[in-house]
This record gives C-alpha cells, sequence and structure tokens, in this order.
C-alpha cells in the first residue's frame, strides 16, 4: 500500500537547525514560478517552444549522467558559490560535478550516501526512448532563471504509455531553487490508468543534511496534464531563514483580453504574506507600459503569515486608445508596514494584455485522434458529442482515422500520422482531443465547463471557407478577417472531410464517424502566413482532383492504408465539408471555420436513361454512377455488360453514389443495368484508351 502524505505539510527538516533554506506550501496559481518561462510544455522535437537545448536524450540506463554545464549567472547552493553542474537520468541535478557516482532510480528518503552532496532531486525517473533533459534560461539580468525540465520523461508507476514533465529552476539574485511539477499521465495499453508516482523531491546538502517536500519518497504527481502551466504545481526553497516582513506575488486579477469600452479597470493584485509577522499596511504602485507611476497606500489591512490576500489600487485603469493595442502592466509592493520590502522581485507582478474594439465570437477546434477498435473510442466520442450537442455554431470537429491498436481504423492514411506526429502522439494515445491545439485533455472527461473555458477566450481573426465538388474536381476558397495584427509564426491549416463515414466499423461498437479526415490542402505542412495588420482581409483558393477510385482497405496498418495520390476513401462526394484553422508555431489554434461543399452532379455529355446518371461519359478510369434519381424502395442489384453480354461488373447497390474503375476494360460500348423486385433501370457508357 503506498502511503499518503498530505500536500499542506510544509516541509520536512531532515537535520534539524543545519539546513539553510525554508520551504513554503505548494503553490498552484496557474503560473510558473516568477512567470518567467511561458513556454509550453510539448516534448523536444515535438512541439516544444524554440530556445530549448537538449543536454541528454533516452534510451539511457538507469543514473547515467549529462555532459557537465556551466550555471549562466552567479549561483550560490547553500551558501556557496557554483558554477557547474550536470544532471541525471533518474532525476538528481548536482553541482558536484566530479562525481562519478551512479544515482540509478530506486529512490528512498533523502538524506543518503546515495545521492551526491550538493543536489536537487526529483528522484525517481528513468530515460526511455522519446525522453529528454532539456535546459533554457528566461529572463533578464539580474533576475534569470535556469530551467532544466526532464522532458516527457519516465516513472516506473506511469506504464509504459505515461509520461511525466518536471523541472529544476535556478534563480538568480535570490539563489532560490524551484521544483516544478508540470504534466503526468498514467497509461497503458491505450488505456488511462490511475497509478501515481513515487518519487523524492527536495535538496540534499550532504549525507547528513537534506531538505525534503511531504509525500516524499512516495511523492505523487498531481496534474491535468495540460501543455500550459494552468495546472502546474511548484516548490520554493528560499535561502536563509524566513524574514519578519515579506510578500510574494501569485498573479493579477486581468482577463488576458479586453474591449476599450470595458475601461476604467481595477488593478487587482494577489499576494501572499511569506513573513513571520502580519500585514497591517502597505504601499501597492503600478505601471502600464512605460506611463507614469500610480501610487497607493492600502491601511487597515490585517494579514496572517502564509495567508494569501488581493490588493486594489485606489486608482483605475484608464484608456484613451481605440485601437488594437498590447499593453504591459507591471504592479508590485512598496514598504510593509511601513518598512521596505526584503526582495523587490518577490512581489512584482506583469501582465500582458491585449485590447481591441472588435472581437469575433470564438469557434473552438476538437480534433479527436481515434479508431474504431478502440473501445475507450467510443466512449470518449459520445462524452465529447454530448458536450457539443449544446453549443451549436461555435465548434468544429475532425477525426483523426488512425491505425491502432489492433491494425485500427480502415481509413487511416499517411497525414493522419502525420498529425499525430505533429502532436506526438503514439500509439499509446488513442483517443486523444486536443482542444484549440491544447494537449492533455481527455474526451473521456470533457464538460461543458471545459468547452466554456476555450469557446471564452476573445478571436481576433474570422475564418470563411467555402467550396465546391464537381465530380472528383473539389475546389476551395478560405478567407481570413483579422482584427488585429497576424504575426509571421502563424499557418493556415485546410482540410476536406466526410461529414459521415460508415463503411470503415470495426469492434467497438460504433456504426458511423462524423468529420473524418480525408486530405489536407495542399499538404500537412500547412501555408505559413505573411504577416497581416488588423482590420484586414486576405483570400487563399485550393484545389484537389480527387485520384483513382474509392477503395476500402482491410486495416489501418502501413502496408494496407489508401495511398493518397492514386486512390481515395470517400464513401459519398455530396456529403463533403472544408475546415480551416490557423495556428502558431506552438501549436496554440487561434480561430477555426467550416462550411459544407456544394455538390454538382457534373458531366460535360451526360448521358440519361431511366434515371440512370453517369459521369464522365465517355470515361477513361473512374466511373461516376449516381443513382440518387431513382425513387423505388427495392434493394438494387447492378450488372455493367458490354454489348456482347460479357459482364464486366456485377453486385449490389450498397450506395446511390458508386464508383467503379474501368482502367482494366476493353474500349467499346456498356450497359449499365440497375434492377429490384418491381423496376428495371438502364443507360450506356463508352469506356475509350
Amino acid at each position: 500500500m503506498k502511503n499518503t502524505f498530505l500536500f499542506g505539510i510544509l516541509f520536512l527538516f531532515c537535520a534539524l537547525g543545519q539546513s539553510q533554506y525554508y520551504v513554503l506550501p505548494v503553490v498552484k496559481n496557474g503560473l510558473n514560478p516568477g512567470n518567467l518561462n511561458r513556454d509550453n510544455e510539448l516534448p523536444q522535437n515535438g512541439g516544444l517552444s524554440a530556445g530549448w537545448q537538449t543536454i541528454l536524450q533516452g534510451p539511457q540506463a538507469s543514473g547515467n549522467w549529462s555532459a557537465t554545464f556551466q550555471v549562466p549567472f552567479k549561483f550560490y547552493f547553500n551558501g556557496a558559490l557554483v558554477r557547474n553542474y550536470k544532471a541525471s537520468t533518474s532525476g538528481v541535478v548536482t553541482f558536484n560535478s566530479k562525481t562519478s557516482m551512479r544515482v540509478d532510480s530506486n529512490n528512498i528518503a533523502l538524506p543518503t550516501s546515495r545521492v551526491p552532496d550538493s543536489s536537487i532531486c526529483i528522484w525517481g525517473l528513468r530515460a526511455l526512448q522519446g525522453d529528454f533533459i532539456v535546459i533554457k534560461t528566461f529572463g533578464s539580468e539580474p533576475h534569470r532563471q535556469l530551467w532544466i525540465s526532464y522532458n516527457s520523461f519516465s516513472e516506473q508507476n506511469l506504464k509504459s504509455g505515461g509520461h511525466i514533465y518536471a523541472s529544476i529552476v535556478l534563480e538568480e539574485t535570490s539563489n532560490k531553487i524551484y521544483l516544478v511539477d508540470q504534466r503526468t499521465i498514467c497509461r497503458q495499453n491505450n488505456v488511462d490508468c490511475t497509478d501515481k508516482t513515487d518519487l523524492t523531491l527536495g535538496l540534499q546538502i550532504d549525507s547528513t543534511n537534506a531538505i525534503m517536500i511531504a509525500g516524499s519518497p512516495a511523492y505523487a504527481s498531481e496534474n491535468q496534464n495540460l501543455s500550459t502551466s494552468a495546472d502546474n504545481a511548484y516548490y520554493a526553497f528560499i535561502p536563509g531563514q524566513r524574514p519578519d516582513l515579506d510578500i510574494e506575488s501569485i498573479k493579477h486579477g486581468f482577463k488576458d483580453y479586453y474591449l476599450y469600452r470595458e475601461f476604467p479597470l481595477e488593478v487587482v493584485g494577489f499576494f501572499k504574506n511569506i513573513g513571520n509577522n502580519s500585514i497591517h499596511k502597505l504601499d501597492y504602485h503600478y505601471q502600464v507600459d512605460n506611463g507614469p507611476v500610480l501610487n497607493a497606500t492600502i491601511n487597515g489591512l490585517d494579514i496572517a503569515p502564509l495567508e494569501e490576500f488581493s490588493i486594489t489600487h485606489t486608482t483605475p485603469w484608464q484608456n484613451g486608445n481605440t485601437k488594437f493595442a498590447q499593453h504591459t502592466i507591471r504592479s508590485w509592493i512598496g514598504n510593509i508596514n511601513d518598512n521596505p520590502a526584503i526582495q523587490a522581485a518577490d512581489d512584482t507582478l506583469s501582465s500582458s494584455i491585449i485590447v481591441n474594439d472588435t472581437i469575433f465570437d470564438r469557434v473552438v477546434m476538437h480534433e479527436f485522434f481515434a479508431s474504431p477498435t478502440s473501445t475507450q473510442t467510443k466512449t470518449g466520442y459520445d462524452t465529447m458529442s454530448n458536450v457539443l450537442k449544446s453549443f451549436p455554431g461555435v465548434y468544429t470537429e475532425l477525426r483523426y482515422p488512425m491505425g491502432s491498436p489492433q491494425g485500427g481504423d480502415p481509413y487511416h492514411t499517411s497525414e493522419a500520422a502525420a498529425r499525430g506526429r505533429y502532436y506526438s502522439l503514439g500509439n499509446q494515445s488513442i483517443p486523444s482531443l486536443l482542444v484549440d491545439g491544447n494537449i492533455g485533455i481527455s474526451p473521456l472527461s470533457y464538460t461543458d465547463q471545459s468547452f466554456k473555458s476555450s469557446q471564452e477566450i476573445p478571436a481576433f481573426y474570422q475564418i470563411l471557407p467555402k467550396g465546391s465538388v464537381k465530380a472528383q474536381q473539389i475546389d476551395v476558397q478560405v478567407e481570413i478577417k483579422s482584427e488585429a495584427p497576424l504575426l509571421n509564426n502563424t499557418k493556415l491549416y485546410v482540410v476536406i472531410s466526410e461529414k459521415q463515414t460508415s463503411k470503415n466499423v470495426k469492434s467497438n461498437g460504433e456504426t458511423s464517424f462524423n468529420h473524418v479526415l480525408k486530405k489536407f490542402l495542399p499538404d500537412t505542412l500547412g501555408i505559413m502566413i505573411n504577416p497581416l495588420s488588423e482590420d484586414t482581409s486576405i483570400l487563399f483558393n485550393f484545389n484537389w482532383t480527387v485520384p483513382g477510385a474509392y477503395r476500402l482497405p482491410i486495416d489501418g496498418r502501413t502496408a494496407n492504408i489508401i495511398n493518397l495520390d492514386t486512390e481515395h476513401s470517400i464513401e459519398d462526394f455530396s456529403n463533403l465539408e472544408v475546415l480551416a484553422w490557423l495556428q502558431e508555431s506552438d501549436r496554440t489554434i487561434l480561430q477555426s471555420g467550416s462550411a459544407d461543399l456544394s455538390y454538382t452532379v457534373s458531366n460535360d455529355d451526360p448521358l440519361t436513361t431511366n434515371e440512370i446518371r453517369v459521369y464522365p461519359n465517355p470515361v477513361q478510369g473512374e466511373l461516376i454512377i449516381d443513382l440518387r434519381d431513382i425513387a423505388t424502395t427495392d434493394p438494387l442489384s447492378l450488372r455493367i455488360s458490354d454489348i456482347k453480354g460479357n459482364v464486366a461488373f456485377s453486385g449490389l447497390v450498397d450506395s446511390k453514389l458508386m464508383f467503379v474503375n474501368t482502367s482494366l476494360w476493353k474500349a467499346g460500348l456498356y450497359i449499365i443495368q440497375a434492377t429490384g423486385q418491381q423496376s428495371n433501370y438502364q443507360t450506356k457508357v463508352l469506356i475509350v484508351d
């Protein structure tokens, strides 16, 4: 039985009176420490924001060390200047860079002789295929942070398909150390599991002195596996003794977006009293961009130690602009109880806010990676679909037919696989739901509130696709309207999908499938958008001649999948739609839109007899037989023969729109007959070389 520990315990001293750090309660405010690192939390080579350097890559043996790297600023560990560090696959970072001690992944409590002196621990990790240790420096001198991140790492309790993201952060000047719990999921055999990590989190000064986070050595990572900081938790190790008066910033009370008519805005900051004494009075200041500093003194407070509190500035933020603008607002605490703050960097908040006079309704994009051989796919889709029914007109939906488990979806294609790689989704990730590019949302637990939290984000762009189908020729136009500048790291993606399919049924109980991917236009790389100013629009044109004939593969294994250059899997050409979206380099989707494609039975020389339509006529290759004008309810059989009576094709009619490959037939005139119990229809078609 795994021991359970309360996170509310502040800290555990393994050698009382000798440690030179104190630890505050866990922080869960939706931000990373100091809000300097706002990068996504995606795998290296799988969407991680630019600037991260790989210092170790799995698979590697437990306890292997990276090369030695230099700390990019002056940093003191336990009062001593340290210049170099190295990181272990087991989750230990040490400043004892000359040590050859091998720290395996079988973690225990600190202190221990099994860990080098001067080490920081997220101990108990393993480096398997696709696991990385990456580093990046954030901020500017003298308040930089070095992030040493265990990126998509492994831990034994998370099983073969699980992962953990966790980071060790060193902060310049303050010499604080942060341990950041970012993303975790347990998964095995394509099924989410509930097992938790067993980790040791803490600092080891030496083999007899250490500080360990409560719950260690069975620390259980708790988050929603989001690819942003919204669900992160972190612990701060602060040098010295806790001061009598000190405040730590948490966040502003602002949204990310405002309309001008919403001004003036109250400036509200959220903070925590991390000193020993109560706070009764403080000075609160704020500044917008490079404007004047506005000051206020707040009296009559009674804020106990370790209590979180909010402060509202006495002067609201006025804004006289009427066009799109992006503002940076900083606010900070000055004197506390008439005494200067201990560390000004601790109590400073900074927010970036976009303001405009016009917004569009956000059309929330849902990308569903699925397979009819996965029972969780059916449950997940039913859950998601029930949510979407409550929000007509403000969502788009795209199903990627995937090739696993057990052969997967017969409609799997190389493009569906490429999109899975774009989001770093492996075979263990079916089903997966991405909402506006956000990884880690389980379709099994999708709710109305989940949808609302995405849809309430304003959109400054509108996407208006339209198009037509004429025989096997598809033409599409996509108009983008912009109420805000569009930067040069944004791509437009366009997809042709089939609104419903039914021939790709397999074993999970689903009998039909909605919004199924058929083709990216022009491909999965998308179209890079040139920078756009606000109040502009731009039009893109695409076309696709659907190749060859319809084929239903036996499954989605690589050897069997549709060849997009020579064949297709479209069941009904009159049932197609176009979907388009704007996506940033960090995978964030700015806006999406969709439209049905208008359908025309096209034929330059149509030949129609007894309500059967065929085209093209003459034909070389694929023949389209349209039986939709036949009003009978009789089951029909179809027979095609040459004028000598030699049968070239026969079979039951399972669709009123049929595709027949004539490329191997001899040239000549052929008779097409559709026969029911009480009906008979006939037409002719000319096959040419």
